[in-house]
């Protein structure tokens, strides 16, 4: 189980160092763990709690990469949704999406058809080593009768069909991460939220760990590593500054998804912007940028909205003036749907990596390809590699090239990577339906159809660790009566997930408040436990609300 082990921080060599606890920390971690290596990972704030939280929770296969003829990075992308497919079957289903189609030219649907044949073609092998539940089907072009049936916020007069194909989605990204962790830490990692790396510890020319500092006990300590890897996402320009002599920092944009409290479709759907956006890098240009909506727990995501970001990562928060202009913009796309800004529950925004800003329009380009720098060649700071990229659903394949890198400049090259094909933390199944009814049929007691539901696609093969927290005549207890929340998950996240505030249980380690505000019932419940384990003063317990309710106040 997880648990801030500092000690052991402190006193061992590790043949590698991570910094950065967002997916590609947590991947990176899970695939040099599984190649025989002692590793470390620490992050300044909670797992999680930054640019990784902030989803469409969409895999991506990579269809949009067509109109780049970008084949390289569509195969990528098909390959890790595969794998991720595979090892994490409670997390990761298939998701059917439909973009509707206008007119006869490069929006409409014979451009499509042509499309769909060459996202079959090239992911032809797109469900090779899958089980029944996860297999992706081909896709096709439906009528305009469909589309309406399906999407009817977006019927417009010159529509005429649309085009279906297949991805996949996590049901909670949170959750995904932390089973990389888990299985990380339970094969010999070592991680600590709540850590800071304060600076580099380097000796003649070459990195040999950091200077870390407890933001919990305050207390500074060194962390000696034969290898270092950065995962810092806005952060890395921090930490570097002092030792990397780059032209310039490394610029960010703003990334914004909105949470609507309404299920417009019960599939994933593309809708043109009303907006004009010229990608440079296209080879087809539609004019238009598309937004996408994607349905999530009786909700919808909507995204995304991308602004250049100048100041410190630190200190971006989203505005209420964002909020407006992005729904302004989702409803210039969807003009029957009408939403209202009280229906926008939960923002979820973050940074990421951008290329360039049209002087012209303003519009951001996201970087597009991953960069592994390695400081030795750039910097002639030996030791240090650093990890810079956007997309959650290539996680694992860059975290791999950056281990191997790792590896070989540590001499290490005869281990392997292994983590393509090995079940994450809860994914060890052979088939997820045979799993699924079996596990339905074997939780006794008072659950409720919802909470066993929940406790099976959230920890997999591992939802009995979660109810061993619980005392046995409390297995199945509720957090509170208007949740199917378990007090066990809440216990599980403080003893063995190192959850610090009310944030980290109710943000990341339940859904408690990742779909909007929790209720007034949870937040008490939540509060009442986390007092007892880790021993609130009442104060204590009034600033972590305090805190929490920040998440949903916008300036």
């Amino acid at each position: 189980m997880m648990k801030r082990e500092l000690q052991r921080l402190a006193t061992e060599e590790f043949d590698l160092l991570v910094i950065g606890g967002g997916i590609y920390g947590a991947t990176v971690a899970w695939d040099a763990v599984l190649r025989g290596l002692r590793v470390a990972l620490i992050e300044k704030n909670d797992f999680a709690s930054g640019t990784s939280a902030n989803s469409l929770k969409i895999i991506h296969g990579g269809l949009r990469y067509l109109q780049h003829a970008d084949l390289i990075r569509m195969r990528e992308s098909i390959a890790e949704r595969r794998s991720l497919l595979r090892i994490a079957p409670h997390l990761v289903f298939p998701l059917p999406c439909i973009m509707p189609t206008f007119g006869h030219a490069v929006k409409g649907p014979e451009v499509m058809r042509i499309g769909l044949l060459m996202n079959d073609l090239f992911s032809a092998d797109r469900n090779r080593g899958l089980d029944a539940a996860h297999k992706l089907p081909h896709g096709r072009i439906v009528s305009k009768r469909q589309v309406q049936q399906l999407i009817p916020g977006v019927n417009r007069d010159d529509l005429n069909g649309g085009a279906l194909w297949y991805d996949a989605h996590m049901i909670n990204a949170e959750r995904l991460l932390f089973s990389f962790l888990h299985g990380a830490v339970e094969k010999g990692a070592t991680a600590a939220n709540y850590v800071k790396a304060e600076k580099l510890l380097v000796k003649n020319r070459r990195v040999c760990g950091v200077l870390a500092r407890d933001l919990v006990g305050e207390n500074s300590f060194e962390i000696s590593a034969k290898m270092t890897i950065t995962a810092l996402g806005p952060w890395i320009n921090d930490l570097l500054a002092d030792h990397c002599h780059a032209e310039k920092k490394i610029e960010f944009s703003t990334a914004m998804n909105l949470v609507i409290n309404r299920q417009l479709t019960d599939i994933a759907f593309a809708a043109p912007s009303k907006k004009e956006f010229k990608d440079s890098d296209a080879l087809i240009n539609k004019g238009s940028r598309l937004l996408f909506f994607v349905p999530w727990r009786g909700k919808t995501l909507a995204g995304t909205a991308h602004k250049p970001y100048r100041g410190d990562a630190d200190e971006y928060a989203v505005t209420e003036t964002e909020i407006c202009e992005f729904l302004d913009e989702v409803n210039g796309a969807l003009p029957n749907e009408k939403i209202r800004r009280d229906e926008i529950v939960h923002v979820y925004a973050g940074l990421l990596p951008m290329s360039g800003v049209n002087k012209e329009t303003g519009d951001v380009t996201i970087t597009k390809h991953f960069e592994i720098i390695d400081h030795k060649e750039k910097d002639d700071l030996d030791g240090l590699l650093s990890i810079l990229t956007v997309k959650f659903t290539t996680a694992r394949g860059v975290a791999e090239a950056a281990v191997t890198k790792a590896v070989n400049k540590l001499g290490y090259g005869d281990k392997c990577s292994r983590s393509r094909d090995v079940p994450i933390w809860g994914g060890d199944m052979r088939s997820f339906e045979e799993f699924r009814s079996k596990s339905m049929a074997n939780l006794n007691g008072d659950f409720s159809p919802e909470s066993k539901k929940h406790l099976i696609h959230t920890f997999g093969t591992r939802y009995q660790d979660v109810l061993n927290c619980a005392e046995d005549g409390e297995k199945w207890a509720l957090l509170c009566s208007d949740s199917y929340v378990l007090k066990a998950e809440v216990i599980f996240g403080i003893r063995y997930e190192m959850a610090q505030t009310l944030s980290d249980i109710l943000l990341r380690r339940t859904e408690l408040g990742t779909a909007g505000r929790a209720s007034d019932a949870q937040i008490s419940a939540a509060v009442a436990l986390m007092a007892h384990e880790l021993n609130w003063t009442p104060t204590r317990q009034r600033q972590e609300i305090i805190n929490y309710e920040k998440t949903y106040n916008y300036k």
